[in-house]
């Protein structure tokens, strides 16, 4: 086969890329000019496709330039010379990702022939985002719906980001993440004009900020959101499915109720002053919660309980940021199991990384209501007597489960390497253990 190269020189308009397949299905000619053929397609369709744009006669680069729809543009000090780019319109591009170190290196000039009103996708991988960045997509992508930034460098005001949300009419997808370790200065909040904006938002389906959610930012946008519904039946993040968030725990009494909508939350608690789990029994479409803890708290048991009016349940995490600095505890007994078990029929994935009342007997009643478990995973010790049955006999306790992981066996000693225990089950449905050397009754 010729090199791509080589290839790319044969540039094909439509009509001749046509002639190259009828001639090849007819059998005209072998497929010998198949590296050209595929050349073509590619420059249309690859997200290298500017790569090759170099290898093509300059006359003829506008003609590919004008039907590429996917491109990924990397710093061109680490990968290539964009020149070849220069001059050429892509009108029908809709999926842009780039890891351009900022706006300064990669300015307006260069970057605007991507930003065209047809984008939908804008991927960034950077040291920041710009408020220039953010003024270019606004001006000029008015129909952008997907908007994933990934930073680690300091971020303009949250103010910047306000104004691009509101500007978006489309937008359904925004993430912003950064690995930047907030310094001396505290780090930014989600203040009240910026939760209330991103509430108002109908399209927006999938939300994550870098920032935390405070208490006060949340009594802030409620007041303004009474307002404006008082004059229209508009209910906050109307179409808003999935979260993440970082907040205090004595935010969620405010936020939960704008959230009601949401069937996916990942939610990272970072203070111990109030709480943050009774206040998600309001969240009823939830089928995945994942509540992390970044401080040693106690949960009541009750608290937990009112888990209940999650029905559609299909994946619980509740554990520490890190098990062994962080310690979460509670009062969660084999009553309140057997109570919330009886409400998650669809449940297939547990991790309990509380430290709480719960036995064996507790167990079983799960066993007994959620019979779709796949995944789990706690923190304390089987009590084996009584999670097994007194005659041994009887239906599997859960006959899907894949994944099993706790801390030990009560009342039996073990050597191992670890304290941990882990039980995995095959395709045939044999279950083979990991990690595990011996037991001694």
């Amino acid at each position: 086969m010729e090199p791509s190269s080589t290839a790319a020189t044969v540039a094909l308009s439509l009509p001749e890329l046509v002639r190259k397949i009828l001639e090849f299905y007819f059998g005209v000619q072998y497929w010998g000019d198949r590296p050209a053929s595929v050349s073509a397609i590619r420059l249309w369709s690859n997200p290298d496709a500017y790569r090759h744009l170099g290898e093509v006669p300059p006359e003829r680069r506008q003609i590919y330039a004008s039907k590429i729809r996917n491109i990924e543009v990397w710093d061109s000090s680490k990968h290539c010379n964009l020149s070849a780019l220069e001059g050429l319109e892509f009108p029908r591009l809709k999926h842009l990702m780039t890891d351009v170190p900022s706006i300064d290196s990669f300015n307006k000039h260069q970057m605007k022939p991507f930003c065209v009103r047809l984008l939908r996708t804008f991927i960034y991988h950077g040291e920041r985002v710009s408020t220039e960045l953010l003024e270019l997509l606004r001006d000029n992508c008015p129909n952008l719906k997907h908007a994933l930034l990934s930073t680690y460098k300091e971020q303009p005001p949250t103010a910047s980001f306000a104004g691009f949300i509101q500007s978006m009419p489309f937008l359904e997808t925004f993430i912003f993440t950064t690995a930047r370790i907030a310094s001396t200065p505290p780090s930014p909040t989600v203040d009240g004009d910026l939760l209330s904006s991103l509430a108002r938002r109908s399209n927006l389906v999938i939300l994550q900020l870098p920032w935390p959610w405070s208490r006060d930012a949340a009594v802030s946008a409620t007041r303004q959101l009474v307002d404006v519904e008082s004059h229209r039946e508009a209910r906050p993040f109307p179409s808003l499915m999935s979260l993440t968030l970082s907040v205090p725990s004595n935010a969620m009494s405010k936020l939960a109720s704008m959230l009601t909508n949401l069937s996916r939350l990942h939610l990272v608690i970072k203070t111990s002053d109030g709480d943050a789990i009774e206040p998600l029994r309001e969240l009823v479409n939830l089928t995945r919660l994942q509540v992390m803890f970044g401080e040693t708290v106690y949960i009541p048991g009750a608290s937990l309980a009112a888990l209940a009016t999650l029905s559609k349940l299909e994946s619980l995490i509740l554990a520490p940021l890190h098990p062994v600095w962080i310690n979460v505890t509670s009062s969660f007994s084999d009553a309140d199991l057997e109570l919330v078990a009886s409400h998650w029929p669809r449940l297939h994935s547990l991790v309990f990384g509380i430290h709480c009342a719960v036995s064996g007997r507790g167990f079983r009643s799960l066993s007994s209501h959620c019979r779709e478990l796949r995944r789990w995973e706690m923190s304390g010790p089987l009590q084996v007597d009584e999670l097994l049955s007194e005659n041994l006999g009887g239906p599997p306790l859960f006959p899907k489960l894949e994944y099993l992981r706790f801390a030990g066996f009560a009342g039996v000693m073990y050597n191992m390497n670890t304290d941990r225990f882990e039980a995995r089950q095959r395709d045939d449905g044999v279950v083979f253990f990991t990690l595990f050397n011996d037991v001694l009754v």
